[in-house]
């Protein structure tokens, strides 16, 4: 699903060939999101049997392949706000690394230091580069920003972190269970 909202998404701002929604991706979310190459072509392909995006031109620049230009068609439409709805009224709040912490009790305790270590390490790292983000998106004007994206990254971030600090100290008991 999260492939299909970027695609129709995107769409719904500008027509768009296959390589440009990936660089699209690239350049708002770089390493927040994991969507292969590949991935996209498949999409599109099932968002056009759907009847949710068309074919509405081809551009080729010298030797290279015909690109195929995309546009989203009113049922695309009509399925991308249900989607939307749909991802936030049911989707569970998760992140990938929960199911890592599922398992952080077998590790030993100089793999379990090691592992908040290296974690910290790469959140701080990624809080740099999300602030650069913030900074960027800072500067656009409102209907080009995306700036709620890279505060929401950038809260999440300091969240974690913040969590990390306390798993290294052992003081973890929830907010909840002090009150």
């Amino acid at each position: 699903m999260k492939i299909e909202i970027t695609i129709l998404g995107l769409l719904m701002e500008e027509n768009l060939y296959g390589y440009e929604i990936k660089k699209k991706i690239v350049e708002r979310l770089e390493d927040y999101v994991d969507i292969k190459f590949g991935s996209i072509y498949y999409a599109i392909k099932k968002a056009v049997d759907n009847g949710w995006v068309k074919r509405v031109g081809t551009e080729k620049e010298g030797g290279n392949p015909e690109r195929y230009i995309y546009q989203i068609m009113p049922a695309g439409r009509k399925y991308y706000k249900k989607m939307l709805k749909q991802y936030f009224d049911h989707t569970m709040i998760h992140f990938d690394i929960d199911i890592v912490l599922m398992f952080y009790n077998s590790l030993m305790p100089e793999q379990k230091e090691a592992f908040i270590e290296d974690r910290m390490e790469a959140v701080k790292e990624k809080l740099v580069n999300i602030k650069e983000k913030v900074d960027e998106e800072m500067k656009l004007p409102e209907e080009k920003s995306h700036i709620h994206v890279f505060t929401y990254l950038e809260n999440h971030l300091k969240a974690e972190l913040s969590w990390l600090k306390t798993l290294k100290k052992g003081d973890l008991v929830s907010s909840d269970m002090e009150a």
